[in-house]
């Protein structure tokens, strides 16, 4: 379920843009004409962010935690279910939503609806007002509401059309040209996009202040990225106020200094040779080096107490009666049993097979965890003896070495993917070049900014930073692919042009992605809270990169020197 939250709202931007494009086609074209102008003008657009989600969330796949394998195969999935969901299911509710209106049907009922409509030009053209049909020619009972223009044929030859009038309809055809209303029919948001809005981010002051804020922007970010904080704390995995949680913090409060234990054990010994040097004489020596670190003390041998035992009862061990008196002597006491499950005897029965100490931490907390861990391994690994090292915190010290090159490394296969997917499909290469310069931007400004709102890089943020790759791309993409279909026209217009047919959309899916997940603002748990945070810098970064700052930076920078052609 918790996947599912976070995937409601992959693919919301396509649909915004197929409706974008159907606001955008001319009411009184047919509808199959009305279908192939919405495709064609959104059917490339959402296929390159499809493609660049799914290769972003493939690139996730790879990471070596497999809770954000299953999160990046789960939305895999899920990008493919939509992007076929979108090009035939949808796009056939589209179809009968069309027919539905034309027929004046309730949205709701599907009931015909009865209401005075006057006819446009159009349906009197294609027969289907109401009409007496006579020799070729129209009787029409209204004069056509349709905006129109006249034709040079009109000025020469006709006159006004009238009402209760007959006309040929050859005549009307030749008299009586339409203007494309789209642009007034369309959404009133796009149209604030190509007029008030766009008319101040072409505004030169604008500019210098744009580029300085986004100047300042990764300046900021960057300082945050230098002092991210990784991993997850064992507290951070329980609600705000439970029992757990209150007794975690009064434990780091007032005993802090001392924590668990790490857990040092040596096995095969059976099979080691040491010569004429006396087994535990050495091992006692390993023990020590463990005890004599900066995040350790005294330890629980049972070793040293097994001797301290012998040194009492006044016994001499060899080499030959250790084990004998080890197992025999000392281990069937009732005060030494516990250390029992401390020792390992082979098959036989007559020799030393395994052994476990445990040392006590102390000083270790989630600054240095990574550090001591490394010490610790590192001491294993020269021992003379087969040794195995483990504290309870190596699971969340293993996430601070895995996040964070985990992270860069899918940012950067992800880019490099998208930067290939965009040169291929859209027409621009400087249109692709500034979107791979978006999504690096975006994702310095997550992970930097996550420092400022005491979110930490672990393996939460990480499948958010990983899917922000596809939600940034879809922003950047959207407005880059409309920007570099113009033709012949300047930067300015096609920034026009480009915010007037994506701007509303970027702002839709935004505005829902956000609502989608606002329900985690009242969860108590550290995960949900975290993700609310990140994904909130996820969308507000890239609508601001979409709306504002490639905008600004296409328009700067683009060179006219080559123009596209339309498909």
């Amino acid at each position: 379920m918790f996947y599912t939250e976070k995937l409601l709202a992959v693919g919301v931007d396509n649909v915004f843009i197929l409706l974008s494009a159907w606001r955008a086609t001319n009411v009184a074209d047919s509808l199959m004409h009305r279908m192939e102008e919405t495709f064609s003008d959104a059917a490339v657009s959402i296929t390159v962010t499809s493609l660049t989600d799914l290769i972003s969330f493939a690139v996730g796949c790879l990471t070596p935690f497999p809770s954000v394998q299953m999160f990046c195969a789960y939305a895999v999935a899920a990008v493919i279910f939509t992007y076929v969901y979108q090009l035939t299911f949808f796009a056939g509710i589209m179809v009968l939503t069309c027919r539905r209106e034309v027929e004046g049907r309730h949205c709701l009922t599907f009931q015909k609806m009865k209401k005075h409509v006057r006819p446009s030009l159009k349906m009197i053209e294609k027969g289907k007002s109401k009409k007496t049909c006579k020799s070729g020619f129209v009787f029409t009972l209204w004069k056509p509401l349709q905006s129109i223009r006249l034709t040079n044929y009109r000025l020469a030859h006709e006159s006004d059309i009238m009402q209760g009038q007959y006309y040929a309809t050859g005549n009307l055809a030749k008299t009586y040209q339409y203007e494309d209303r789209g642009f007034e029919k369309n959404h009133a948001l796009a149209r604030f996009f190509r007029t008030t809005y766009s008319d101040a981010l072409l505004n030169p002051v604008v500019h210098l202040i744009i580029i300085t804020a986004f100047l300042s922007y990764l300046g900021l970010a960057a300082w945050g990225c230098a002092n991210v904080k990784l991993g997850l704390e064992p507290n951070d995995l329980l609600p705000e106020n439970s029992y757990g949680k209150r007794t975690l913090a009064v434990a780091e409060k007032y005993f802090s200094d001392y924590g668990s234990y790490l857990h040092v054990w040596m096995y095969n010994l059976s099979k080691v040779d040491l010569g004429h040097r006396r087994l535990w004489v050495v091992l006692e020596k390993e023990i020590e080096l463990y005890e004599h670190t900066e995040f350790t003390s005294s330890s629980d041998s049972w070793l040293r107490t097994f001797l301290n035992f012998v040194q009492q009862a006044g016994l001499l061990i060899t080499p030959e009666n250790f084990v004998y008196i080890l197992k025999n002597v000392f281990l069937s006491q009732p005060r030494y049993a516990k250390f029992n499950r401390d020792i390992v005897f082979d098959d036989t029965g007559n020799a030393l097979e395994a052994s476990r100490i445990p040392v006590q931490l102390r000083f270790v907390g989630a600054c240095n965890q990574s550090r001591a861990m490394h010490l610790f391994r590192r001491l294993a690994e020269t021992s003379e003896l087969n040794t195995g090292v483990y504290a309870d915190f190596f699971q969340f010290a293993e996430q601070y070495n895995a996040v964070l090159p985990g992270t860069l490394s899918s940012i950067a296969i992800a880019g490099v993917a998208v930067v290939c997917v965009s040169l291929l499909l859209i027409p621009e290469p400087i249109a692709s070049l500034w979107v791979t310069l978006s999504i690096v931007s975006i994702n310095v400004g997550i992970l930097g900014f996550m420092t400022f709102w005491s979110v930490r890089l672990d393996f939460i943020s990480m499948v958010t930073i990983v899917m922000s790759i596809g939600f940034c791309v879809d922003f950047a993409s959207h407005l880059a692919y409309n920007f570099a279909k113009g033709s012949n026209i300047p930067a300015s217009e096609r920034m026009r042009n480009a915010l007037y047919a994506v701007g509303t959309p970027i702002l839709q899916s935004a505005s829902s992605t956000i609502l989608g997940v606002s329900f985690m603002a009242s969860a108590e748990s550290y995960i949900f809270r975290s993700f609310l945070k990140t994904i909130i810098l996820v969308i507000t970064l890239g609508a601001l990169h979409g709306l504002v700052i490639l905008p600004v930076l296409l328009t700067l920078f683009y060179c006219d020197s080559k123009n596209n052609n339309d498909e």
